[in-house]
């Protein structure tokens, strides 16, 4: 019989995450997350299935103050689920179910019955890149030859413009991050996922030691794009880029470019993009992979899929 708890406790419910995270993506990495929770530590509400005393799955979820029940760290992290041992896939729906109130969680991944059947929210863009030895193989497997002749004579125009290629580690890594913020505020302003106070996150994050690629484009000596990814279990993250556009329109897409061959040279297997499509992924002709929604009213009632 599936019993199940909840956990208030940061450490306990640390515990159990470690214990049952299958660490598939970097946003399956408790200290990845947690760089974000530290700075809006809402209380918790881990969701723990039992069957006969021995754990079997986790809905690991916070308290939002204004929306209600949000997964752990949910902004600005990708493809939560819960977490479910082997063979207990059937009791996803039950802790779903358990949500103590009402609840809005976003960018929900995964293939069971329950999970298909809650409304689409978006895409997340990835390449894989099996099969893929350089940029140009890319190109032929992916675009038109229109589309093909298009970017590469953009590409071929961030090239003439003498663009270096620097990753950096260490110390000029953190002042990099800097520039990275300053681009992309200038480009979205009030809609900067990179505000002020929300940099503080991202900079605690190049102090784990995982394996970060920060690749900086300079124009002139100067720095014009950068952009922070992360090389785990395969993929590449394509976290997040600040780029010079308005003197540098296909600054963007140079960055892109290098970053795939980094990712080539890496030997990973994907090349993940991220969620949403910012207005370039569907013409690079990026694989999609659904993110659903899960909303519950106070009252209980649990927003389906329409078919």
């Amino acid at each position: 019989m599936i019993t199940i708890s909840e956990v208030h406790d940061l450490k306990e419910a640390e515990r159990l995450w470690r214990a049952l995270s299958p660490q598939e993506t970097i946003f399956d990495e408790w200290d990845f997350r947690y760089c974000f929770y530290k700075y809006n530590p809402y209380p918790l509400c881990f969701l723990v299935a039992f069957d006969k005393g021995e754990v079997v799955g986790l809905l690991p979820l916070q308290l939002h103050p204004k929306h209600g029940y949000e997964f752990f760290a949910e902004d600005p992290c990708e493809e939560n689920r819960p977490f479910i041992k082997s063979g207990y896939e059937k009791i996803i729906v039950d802790l779903y179910t358990a949500v103590p109130g009402a609840a809005k969680c976003y960018d929900i991944t995964g293939t069971d019955k329950f999970t298909v059947s809650l409304p689409l929210e978006d895409y997340k863009y990835v390449l894989p890149l099996a099969g893929l030895k350089n940029f140009s193989d890319f190109l032929t497997a992916r675009l038109s030859a229109k589309r093909r002749r298009s970017l590469a004579k953009e590409i071929a125009s961030i090239s003439a413009s003498g663009v270096k290629v620097i990753k950096s580690s260490g110390g000029q890594a953190v002042t990099h991050l800097e520039d990275l913020f300053i681009f992309n505020n200038n480009n979205f302003a009030g809609e900067s996922y990179l505000k002020s106070e929300e940099q503080g996150p991202w900079r605690d994050l190049l102090r784990l030691a995982y394996d970060w690629r920060m690749i900086t484009l300079q124009i002139g000596g100067i720095n014009q794009g950068i952009s922070l990814s992360v090389f785990y279990g395969g993929e590449w993250h394509y976290l997040v880029t600040g780029v010079n556009f308005k003197e540098y329109p296909s600054l963007g897409k140079y960055l892109v470019k290098v970053n795939i061959g980094e990712a080539l040279a890496a030997k990973a297997k994907i090349f993940d993009a991220g969620l949403g499509d910012c207005g370039w992924k569907h013409l690079w002709h990026f694989d999609k992979r659904p993110q659903h929604e899960f909303e519950k009213s106070a009252s209980g009632r649990i927003r389906l899929h329409k078919v």
